[in-house]
């Protein structure tokens, strides 16, 4: 059916239209298509499924090849024998435990750790893990976990660098609005689907780019996880025709934002359809559907700023995420994504069945995007232990291993040894115009976000530098996020985990002594063993989140001799050791 719009009585909100100013809260900026979808309730109140026993493999000898071997019917009465529930762990089971392969068990502190940091966005210390976790199901926690707010403050940085949030290539109300859209999603108050439409012609995506067909791209490229064809670009690109990028005065802000606006197209002189040159608007590929709004008094010189759009325009000017959403592969590449997030690898191109099961997982929950985190998050592929020795070589056989993101490096770092460090905001990359204009609004903006400011006003931007130099924090003008380990990020991590310990002991710097010690004893005492025991405990609990090795008691007993010159106190012995544990391997990795 053609879609049109003409002219709609706004006579209560003429005046605010005509000159474009509105109310403005500096602590809820959001402005756009996600605020006009109001509260809803959740998809979703539990997910069927969840985590189980490890299921032992079946009495057959697996063959040496690097190819999977194949599940045959004996394999297949196996699997469906075990009653797995987790959508993961069933499919999953015809190319592991049903064809003889084994995987590695769960460490639950192993496990635990890995779920706060993929969850919840920092590692955990052995208290925090006792308190999530201690003796629980897994699916028990990963459910509370979902249901924190840290939880869908770690999807919203995610989708930051999917859309790469830029504030001086799209306005910041765009933005927060982009933001607050997400926040729904992983509330369980959006499903996929919609939440497809709505960011397909959301301005933080269309105001990124200058051509139609370079809309049509990156739509496909988010959403199915490949470019489109040449045909289905060149159609696509239809639907997005009546996109144009340009700016407006924001009435309180003090600066001229940048924002997409409509143009007007496939019209005649007199402002009606041009029935020759409306095929212009027209997308025939996935169904006639015709695309054409027309001018009314909100509109100016031919155009008609975004913000201005009604409720049922933006909904008509979101058929490009319908589309997606209909076809194959949509869902498809929503559980690979999460599958690559949670495991660190392509499960979903080794075993083509699991992204099958957890298609037809989240369609059983309305779309509930909670539901991909959920199965993947409580499954045994996911929750089985890196450590030991590894069965096979098939990767699926054992536990993730990935390096963990900067900002959850520094904050674990920042909350551990309390070292007074700032933070940065996903929403606004570049603070910095919005302090350099003379408007109350835009000061009370910046303080109401994430960044912290000093004493005369600046943006406090130690964590900035820091976390920018190694990949986090991005700008996003030109590129986005990187992660990279090399001479130089190694050098920087241990510059500032030298800052933090002090392991010089240079006055007035590092992290509160108090923090590295265990609760009660004094900086001053003296160096026994075990004094340096109970340090070294009291770290790597705090730290790592498990208790210390026996080589590690080992080598602190050794130190704490060696330490000179005598007389040596906690001090001189717990400086060093964070320096050791903060810089190693296992803060980096999980």
């Amino acid at each position: 059916m053609p879609i049109r719009f003409g002219a709609t009585a706004c006579l209560l909100l003429l005046a605010a239209c005509a000159d474009r100013s509105y109310p403005f809260d500096p602590e809820q900026p959001g402005s756009g298509p996600a605020a006009l979808l109001g509260d809803r309730a959740v998809l979703n109140s539990e997910f069927a499924g969840g985590s189980s026993a490890t299921p032992s493999p079946a009495a057959v000898t697996p063959t040496d090849d690097t190819a999977l071997p194949s599940c045959d019917a004996d394999c297949r009465n196996y699997c469906s024998g075990l009653g797995l529930t987790n959508p993961v762990d069933a499919a999953a089971c015809r190319a592991l435990w049903g064809v003889g392969l084994t995987s590695q068990p769960v460490d639950r502190v192993e496990a635990c750790r890995r779920l706060h940091a993929d969850l919840l966005g920092h590692l955990p210390t052995q208290q925090q893990i006792a308190d999530r976790c201690g003796t629980r199901p897994f699916s028990e926690v990963v459910a509370d976990m979902l249901a924190d707010p840290r939880f869908v403050r770690v999807q919203q940085r995610h989708w930051a660098d999917l859309l790469r949030y830029q504030n001086e290539t799209v306005s910041l109300e765009r933005i927060y609005d982009a933001d607050l859209l997400v926040g729904m999603l992983y509330e369980g108050k959006l499903a996929y689907d919609e939440f497809a439409a709505v960011v397909s012609a959301h301005p933080v995506l269309t105001r990124r780019y200058d051509a139609a067909s370079d809309r049509a791209e990156a739509l496909f490229a988010l959403l199915l996880g490949r470019p489109p064809y040449d045909h289905e670009r060149a159609d696509m690109a239809r639907l997005y025709n009546l996109w144009n990028n340009g700016y407006y005065d924001h009435p309180t802000l003090g600066e001229r934002l940048p924002d997409a606006v409509i143009r007007f197209r496939c019209l005649d002189d007199s402002g009606q359809v041009d029935p020759d040159g409306k095929g212009d608007c027209t997308s025939v590929l996935w169904g006639y559907k015709e695309l054409i709004l027309t001018p009314d008094y909100r509109s100016e010189d031919g155009e008609l700023w975004s913000g201005l759009l009604h409720a049922d325009e933006w909904h008509a000017l979101q058929e490009p995420g319908r589309i997606i959403a209909s076809m194959g592969g949509f869902w498809e590449h929503a559980a690979e994504q999460v599958l690559q997030r949670y495991l660190g690898y392509d499960l979903g191109e080794l075993v083509p069945e699991v992204a099958d099961s957890l298609v037809a997982y989240i369609l059983d929950h309305n779309g509930d995007m909670r539901a991909l985190h959920y199965a993947v998050a409580t499954s045994q592929l996911y929750l089985q232990s890196n450590g030991g020795q590894t069965p096979t070589a098939h990767r699926h056989t054992y536990g993730p291993l990935k390096q963990i993101q900067v900002e959850p490096w520094l904050d674990t770092i920042k909350a551990t040894t309390g070292y007074d460090l700032a933070s940065c905001d996903h929403r606004l990359p570049n603070p910095n115009p919005l302090l350099n204009t003379e408007s109350p609004d835009a000061l009370a903006l910046v303080d109401a976000s994430d960044w912290e400011l000093t004493a005369n006003g600046q943006i406090r931007d130690d964590y900035l530098d820091l976390a920018r130099t190694l990949g986090g924090c991005p700008d996003n003008g030109v590129g986005g996020r990187f992660t990279t380990i090399s001479i130089l990020t190694t050098a920087t991590q241990e510059g500032f985990v030298a800052r933090v310990c002090n392991p010089g002991q240079n006055a007035d710097q590092g992290a509160a002594i108090e923090r590295l010690l265990p609760p009660g004893l004094s900086p001053e005492a003296a160096l026994q063993e075990d004094v340096a025991r109970d340090i070294t405990v009291h770290q790597i609990q705090t730290f790592f989140g498990r208790e210390p090795l026996a080589t590690e008691l080992t080598r602190a007993k050794e130190a704490a001799a060696q330490c000179a010159p005598k007389p040596c106190s906690a001090t001189d012995f717990a400086r060093p050791l964070c320096y050791a544990l903060l810089s190693s391997s296992e803060l980096l990795f999980y």
